[in-house]
């Protein structure tokens, strides 16, 4: 069949509503997985071996993560049919993971099912590495602002892959009175470099020391549709592989959704990762707030970040609190971002902000030695 049509793939109960998915969707839900079950307890191949009396045997189901249809477990009204048949609303299952997560929804909300998945696929990609170079090379962008970067050691950081071709650069002044051209500019990069072919195949690594509100503009406008690989700068190393040591405990805690208020208009996030942003310069900001919710370390320090899990991390949980605002905080107009923490992982939450389902982003730049000390920047406007 060709890629460009719709397969029809009736499975599974629900209200008959037929289940289409396009020869595309069937080969990265299955080849991501590798054929196992995505559920960390379980991950059985989802193949019974052909016997000498009967064929090989599909003993599993691809299961919708928002509901397939509007009385479906995690049913999302506002998502149309292609959208719930799309790679992204799926995770394959085994039959009796994918009857316990829809009979125990509760248990089982969109958001845990996506990490799930994530990891499930990360998994795959450790337990079934590439054997030396692989055929498809990496796009490197470089993201500076006033100080030149080095990078020379990017082709060490991705060993075995490769890089393909010479890498991109965006140049980002520190000062700029036009932070909308900036955002403008860092768009038309994104655009050209996704552009003339499928945004799920391409490989990105960024390497970013710039202004943190260019680098969660990268990530918003990258999106999370292409496998991109996120470095960090070890100015003592001087180097952009990570180093080699283990994952540290996972210990970002986030505060402020734990009820709902459904008259909330603004809602700010803020990160301490590197350091703690004092109340004071949140008070600096005259603009009223109704909500605040806090993303924070153990020990906010520059040296917080050591590994690429963490990265990972710091996504997932800013997904789950921008997916839970939106559940608590229907009516909300704009949210506001105040950040203090390294490039890398704010272009990992960048891209977990959704332009065509959140309102208004707006963010902020830090200057010590000015009041206010966060001063507006880019507005993403979806």
């Amino acid at each position: 069949m060709s890629g460009d049509r719709a397969a029809q793939r009736p499975e599974g109960r629900g209200t008959g509503l037929s289940r289409n998915y396009t020869d595309r969707t069937l080969k990265l839900l299955w080849g991501r997985a590798a054929g196992h079950c995505a559920m960390p307890d379980c991950r059985v191949e989802l193949f019974a071996d052909a016997t000498d009396y009967d064929p090989v045997v599909v003993i599993g189901d691809m299961a919708h993560v928002a509901g397939a249809s509007d009385d479906g477990p995690r049913s999302t009204p506002e998502l149309n049919a292609k959208e719930r048949n799309d790679y992204e609303n799926l995770i394959l299952l085994c039959k009796n993971c994918h009857g316990r997560i829809d009979k125990q929804a509760r248990s089982n909300p969109a958001g845990r099912l996506k990490e799930i998945k994530q990891a499930h696929e990360a998994w795959v990609r450790a337990s079934l590495p590439e054997r030396g170079r692989s055929r498809t090379g990496w796009i490197v962008l470089g993201l500076r602002g006033d100080h030149p970067i080095d990078l020379a050691t990017a082709h060490e950081a991705l060993a075995p892959d490769f890089i393909d071709s010479s890498p991109h650069w965006l140049e980002v002044p520190t000062d700029t009175d036009d932070w909308q051209a900036v955002d403008g500019m860092i768009a038309a990069t994104v655009t050209e470099l996704l552009s003339g072919g499928d945004t799920f195949d391409r490989r990105i690594a960024v390497c970013a020391i710039a202004p943190i509100s260019a680098c969660m503009a990268l990530g918003y406008h990258l999106t999370s549709r292409p496998n991109v690989r996120h470095f960090q700068h070890h100015r003592d190393d001087r180097s952009w592989a990570w180093p080699r040591r283990a994952a540290p405990a996972q210990d970002i805690i986030v505060s402020g959704l734990a009820d709902e208020d459904p008259e909330c208009r603004v809602v700010t996030f803020l990160f301490h990762f590197s350091a703690i942003i004092a109340d004071e310069a949140f008070a600096e900001i005259a603009v009223s707030h109704d909500r605040r919710v806090d993303f924070r370390v153990g020990a906010p320090s520059t040296a917080w970040l050591q590994h690429p899990d963490q990265v990972r991390w710091a996504a997932i949980e800013a997904r789950q609190a921008f997916e839970r605002a939106m559940q608590l905080f229907p009516r909300c107009e704009l949210w506001r971002v105040l950040y203090a923490g390294p490039a890398p992982v704010a272009v990992a939450i960048g891209q977990q902000m959704n332009p065509t389902m959140y309102p208004l982003v707006q963010l902020y730049e830090y200057r010590h030695k000015e009041t206010p000390r966060y001063r507006t920047s880019i507005l993403l406007q979806g």
